[in-house]
């Protein structure tokens, strides 16, 4: 049987989201506690990441509503 995880445009834009949120989160969290420079860099590269990802994909699946 081949059980691939199939994600829909709505259920791959919500779990970025969360990415994105959870990412954004952590760095603050990271710099408020002071803790080191390379995990807050490394938070905050997953939140570019999860964020440009995001906008990829929505601009891969919006309705063209010009038409």
């Amino acid at each position: 049987m081949n059980e691939e995880a199939k994600f829909s445009p709505a259920r791959s834009r919500a779990l970025l989201a969360v990415v994105l949120a959870g990412s954004l989160v952590a760095n603050v969290a990271a710099q408020a506690f002071g803790l080191s420079l390379y995990i807050s860099a490394a938070f905050g590269l997953i939140a570019i990441a999860s964020g440009v990802a995001l906008f990829s994909n929505y601009r891969k699946n919006r309705q063209d509503s010009r038409n």
